[in-house]
């Protein structure tokens, strides 16, 4: 019998994080460099983690902090401190987020890498690789089935010296509503280009409206999670890729009561069941989707997306990002919709095989 989730993903990081000449090597540097690492208390080191998030972590406050790190319905935060030996001064932390989700339709607990940082003077690579290789030792250890991330260009480095290499690209993708900025880079009359902008957005408009589906789908916009959110994430299971386990307790959690960003959510229905939904944020003129799931369905994927451009159309927005992994079924059905392809940023994953993994998935 093939070795499950757990099983595999112990044996795929002991290939990767092997205890020899590596470890001596950077044991050898963490000792030059007076660092010493330990587990850190939630309660006890809150101020400590804080200051030190505030210092490198332009997100990090307190209501954050207690919202991320302690009221997680899939468990609390772990977290590693480095400290200077001498001083005992907090130089560095690195945290992981429990998830539950699902591999190949298993439902398991794997996690999210993220608050990774370390003072500018402790930041060659031995201290860095100490904090990362503790927080990966607990999926070395099997207590939990996956991992992934959304590494920085630094971090892309130190995985690597870890044997740890790049799993996909997270692509962000653009859907422009108006014209009118484009219009007005190429053409300097204000008067002319307004002229072409009323056509440009009404060409924009009318394709959303060609592909309405109103007639069979019901569109409720921001409405709390309830029961029906959970069964969907069973009912989708893993089917567009491992994935969060997208219960109606974990959606309350990260979006309505996100302390950092203020999220909307248009959910379809048809016949009264619910078949899927987005959530999306607003910042300027710019709509933002963080996630987007339901039912492998056209129509529903299509009229998720052409009412959510209205809407956000009637409110005067510009254009819907939207980022997703290279390999996401999805990508292909963007395009056609209007969306087009931006820059790429590194996906590491460990277990699993195709994530399902979106913005709304990243701590970092």
């Amino acid at each position: 019998m093939p070795p499950g989730p757990t099983s595999s993903i112990g044996i795929l990081l002991a290939s990767k994080f092997s205890v020899g000449t590596e470890l001596e090597e950077s044991a050898k540097t963490n000792h030059k460099m007076g660092v010493y690492l330990r587990a850190a208390d939630l309660v006890e080191d809150e101020d400590m983690l804080v200051t030190l998030g505030q210092k490198y972590l332009p997100a990090m406050d307190t209501e954050r902090y207690r919202w991320l790190y302690r009221e997680n319905p899939f468990g609390s935060a772990r977290v590693w401190l480095a400290l200077d030996d001498a001083s005992k001064t907090p130089v560095g932390m690195a945290a992981i987020f429990p998830r539950r989700g699902y591999i190949a339709d298993e439902e398991v607990l794997g996690c999210v890498l993220g608050d990774f940082c370390i003072s500018e003077n402790y930041r060659s690579l031995g201290p860095a690789v100490q904090l990362q290789r503790a927080c990966l030792s607990l999926i070395k250890s099997e207590e939990f089935a996956f991992c992934y991330d959304f590494p920085s260009s630094g971090m892309v480095a130190v995985y690597k010296f870890l044997g740890v290499a790049e799993a996909d690209r997270s692509l962000r993708m653009v859907k422009f509503l108006k014209a009118d900025a484009a219009v007005r880079r190429l053409v300097p009359s204000e008067m002319v280009s307004g002229v072409i902008s009323k056509g440009a957005n009404g060409v924009l408009a009318l394709r959303d409206r060609v592909r309405s589906t109103r007639g069979s789908v019901d569109y409720r916009l921001n409405q709390e999670c309830s029961d029906e959110y959970s069964e969907l994430a069973v009912q989708v299971g893993s089917s567009l890729g491992d994935c969060t386990l997208r219960s109606a307790e974990y959606l309350n959690w990260r979006y309505h009561d996100n302390p950092r960003y203020r999220y909307e959510s248009l959910a379809a229905y048809r016949d009264g069941k619910l078949q899927g939904y987005c959530f999306f944020s607003v910042d300027n003129d710019q709509g933002h989707i963080s996630d987007l799931f339901g039912t492998q369905e056209q129509e529903i994927f299509d009229g998720l997306l052409g009412e959510l451009g209205r809407l956000l159309r009637s409110r005067g927005i510009s254009a819907i990002h939207i980022s997703v992994l290279a390999s996401d079924p999805r990508l292909s059905l963007l395009k056609k919709l209007g969306f087009w392809s931006r820059e790429s940023v590194p996906v590491v994953t460990c277990g699993g095989s195709r994530f399902l993994l979106m913005h709304g998935d990243r701590e970092s």
